[in-house]
């Protein structure tokens, strides 16, 4: 009973910061679309652990409520770009596209046959919600829209490292330079952020905290070992998720 308690409370922690709500401003709608990239990778990891049979932080739960964010979300960007930027617009039919027919496979009974083909579908989903940030962000006339950009991208990055670390556990065939390639591209972005130089006390003490998980997670997730460690792998990338989320709504009011 304490175990599904504790998987509750982990899912909705997890979200809490996901709220559903009009776009209002530019910088909260770049900060929206660059959270759809972080979607497909967290759908892509809860997938995999429903399909392994591991319950830590009930992935079914977090896969729905991601996949009725997502929708939601959606929806709502295409009703702000309909307005502001037809080429933003456009992206963002592209990625509804993808997104219609894919939503039902990942809802579907996880099967081990058809997780390469659903980890591809996904990718393919996360290059088209990309594109459609940065049409999004090349709108902006501010500093902070490309900052705003690269933090939420590292909210992305955190759940990817973990898709591709669930995909290795479940011995589906990946390259597995991948993982090694994301490693580096988070740490890159990270290395730009702590450079921004309108970063406020509390985006830089963000910063710091999210270094420490990412050592931590780094090392759990580079391991050679075959003892593997899903839990702790979901654990540490959704702590990160969380604060590069907190980091990212900071960065919306950075003027």
């Amino acid at each position: 009973m304490k175990s599904r308690i504790f998987g509750g409370v982990f899912v909705a922690s997890c979200l809490c910061g996901f709220l559903y709500a009009d776009i209002v401003t530019l910088n909260e709608a770049i900060n929206k679309a660059g959270r759809q990239r972080m979607l497909s990778q967290r759908m892509t990891k809860d997938y995999s652990m429903i399909g392994m049979k591991i319950n830590f932080g009930n992935p079914q739960e977090e896969l729905k409520k991601s996949a009725t964010l997502f929708s939601d979300t959606l929806m709502d960007l295409i009703k702000f770009a309909q307005v502001n930027d037809k080429p933003s617009h456009q992206a963002l039919e592209e990625v509804k596209k993808l997104w219609d027919p894919l939503q039902k496979e990942l809802l579907a009974k996880p099967s081990k046959e058809k997780a390469v083909a659903t980890y591809e579908a996904t990718n393919n989903l996360l290059k088209a919600a990309h594109k459609a940030t940065n049409a999004i962000a090349a709108t902006s006339k501010e500093s902070t829209g490309e900052i705003i950009n690269i933090s939420g991208r590292q909210r992305m990055l955190s759940q990817r490292l973990a898709s591709l670390y669930m995909l290795k556990v479940w011995q589906v065939d990946m390259d597995e330079s991948e993982l090694k390639k994301a490693m580096e591209q988070f740490t890159t972005a990270q290395t730009k952020l702590e450079s921004f130089p309108k970063n406020t006390d509390e985006i830089k003490k963000g910063l710091t905290a999210v270094d420490k998980d990412f050592m931590f997670f780094k090392v759990l997730g580079m391991s050679q070992s075959k003892r593997y460690i899903p839990s702790l792998i979901a654990r540490s990338s959704n702590k990160i998720t969380g604060k590069m989320n907190e980091i990212t709504k900071l960065y919306e009011a950075v003027q």
